[in-house]
């Protein structure tokens, strides 16, 4: 069977290094019964926020484009990939490959590709939705899975853990899928993103919570 995880673990290493800090967040309160215990064969949770602190400052001491420091953050960088894929791997085959899962893992997965039939009637799907940082501090950007028909696309974000009912906060009502800017975040915190879609139909369900900490 072809896997669903997507094998995106972060293209540069501030991203890698926010990505196992999400990840180790999301497991220790996930509520999957087969992730407990945590198998003593694989990298620590508590381990891998370590490995986040060492790839961060591993960054820093690369600013200055000292030879010897930009290979140390590079090595670093990918050995951290190959460790948090190793992760994504034992969650994938601990939770049978249950999408929204590994999503609450804080893992993407491969998009879906929807069909919707002319004759459809009915609220649109859920959504897949990939949540990036933005060109400047503090800016968020995402993009929704396109939907034919869709009339809107809606966001709304959160500074709470999803898994305690939280305040939801309406972002915008987007006419595209791509071009979804989120300003005005607080450069450090922890995000939870989340959009649904609009059509003639009605308005479809909410998509799956994607975390992401602010620049």
């Amino acid at each position: 069977m072809q896997s669903v995880l997507a094998p995106e673990f972060g293209s540069t290493p501030r991203e890698t290094a926010e990505m196992m800090r999400t990840v180790k967040v999301m497991l220790l309160n996930h509520d999957h019964p087969n992730l407990k215990p945590w198998p003593p064969w694989l990298r620590s949770l508590d381990g891998l926020g370590e490995d986040a602190d060492f790839l961060d400052a591993a960054i820093l001491r690369a600013q200055n484009h000292d030879v010897a420091m930009v290979k140390e953050r590079d090595e670093f960088h990918q050995t951290s990939k190959k460790r948090i894929a190793r992760i994504g791997q034992y969650v994938e085959l601990a939770v049978e490959g249950d999408r929204d899962a590994l999503k609450r893992a804080g893992f993407k997965v491969r998009p879906v590709q929807v069909q919707v039939k002319k004759t459809a009637s009915g609220p649109p799907p859920a959504p897949e939705l990939t949540v990036t940082h933005g060109k400047d501090s503090g800016t968020l950007s995402a993009r929704i899975t396109r939907f034919p028909g869709a009339k809107s696309y809606r966001v709304q974000i959160t500074d709470q853990d999803p898994a305690t009912n939280p305040t939801w906060l309406d972002v915008d009502d987007f006419p595209l899928a791509s071009k979804i800017h989120i300003p005005g975040r607080e450069p450090g915190k922890l995000y939870w993103i989340r959009a649904s879609i609009l059509s003639s139909t009605g308005r479809g369900p909410w998509s799956l919570p994607v975390s992401i900490r602010s620049l």
